[in-house]
């Protein structure tokens, strides 16, 4: 919140930056927002190019988020952050190559006879929309009434979403309170979606996730930031996805995930941006 700038790192050398001049989209009503221009993004029919979404009222638009009008100020806000914001990834991964795999970077045949250290730099920048429209109406003294929404989605955000989406049930992504609890949760369903009996997630990878502690900050920030996570998840399992199962160390150092059955979801079906996939 009130920031320009927002870094989260992943898994695999993957570090995503979210930037806009103004604010970046932020709290449970960004990611609620965000899950709606996600769904748009998958569902759509045309699988390149931009997508348009409209909406004749904010009410139409509040009917779809299924929150109540007095959220339209909180909706329009967000919409503004994503009207200007884009992402930004980057990812460095290391590893031993055989060095005749890379003899065309060499002159007169001297490429190394044994592995070499392959650093891969990529990166990527992709805006959340080409441009966003709407009207507002004033009338005398009365309150402004806005509408006329035209959400123009960016070819390239369309295209991430149908790779890296995860189909959720809305209606519980949206009663999850904590902004946090709502990444857990998408996270959560997305790990179920994939094949693995079992897997074992560190505590300084589910940190540097999701509540990441920036490196000049009092390390004990870590441990509070842990107990954070391992606190929703366990409010997750209770409240709203009882058949998770998982483990949580005693040590301290991370948790298991086991595979579990996977939210039923509804005729309704919404989907949720899944950016890593520790």
């Amino acid at each position: 919140m009130h920031k320009t700038v927002f870094v989260r790192k992943g898994s695999q050398g993957l570090t995503l930056t979210l930037t806009s001049p103004k604010n970046v989209p932020f709290g449970k009503y960004g990611r609620l927002l965000l899950s709606v221009l996600t769904t748009h993004a998958v569902i759509a029919k045309n699988t390149t190019g931009p997508v348009l979404i409209e909406y004749a009222s904010m009410a139409d638009l509040l009917k779809e988020l299924q929150l109540p009008k007095q959220r339209g100020k909180d909706i329009k806000e967000q919409i503004e952050c994503f009207s200007n914001a884009a992402f930004a990834f980057e990812q460095r991964i290391e590893e031993l190559q055989a060095g005749y795999l890379f003899k065309d970077l060499y002159e007169d045949g001297n490429y190394p006879k044994k592995d070499v250290t392959v650093r891969t730099v990529t990166t990527g920048n992709i805006r959340f929309t080409t441009g966003v429209q709407y009207k507002e109406i004033t009338e005398d003294s009365k309150d402004t009434k806005t509408g006329r929404f035209k959400i123009l989605l960016s070819d390239e955000f369309t295209a991430f979403c149908q790779k890296h989406a995860v189909p959720i049930d809305y209606e519980t992504y949206k009663e999850i309170n904590s902004p946090i609890g709502k990444d857990l949760y998408a996270w959560l369903v997305y790990r179920n979606n994939a094949n693995y009996e079992k897997v074992f997630i560190s505590r300084q990878k589910l940190v540097e996730q999701f509540i990441p502690v920036d490196s000049d900050k009092d390390s004990n920030l870590v441990n509070v930031n842990y107990a954070r996570i391992v606190e929703l998840l366990n409010e997750i399992k209770e409240k709203y996805y009882k058949d998770v199962k998982f483990e949580v160390s005693k040590d301290g150092s991370g948790i298991t995930l086991f595979k579990s059955k996977t939210p039923v979801l509804k005729n309704d079906p919404r989907y949720a941006l899944i950016t890593a996939d520790i």
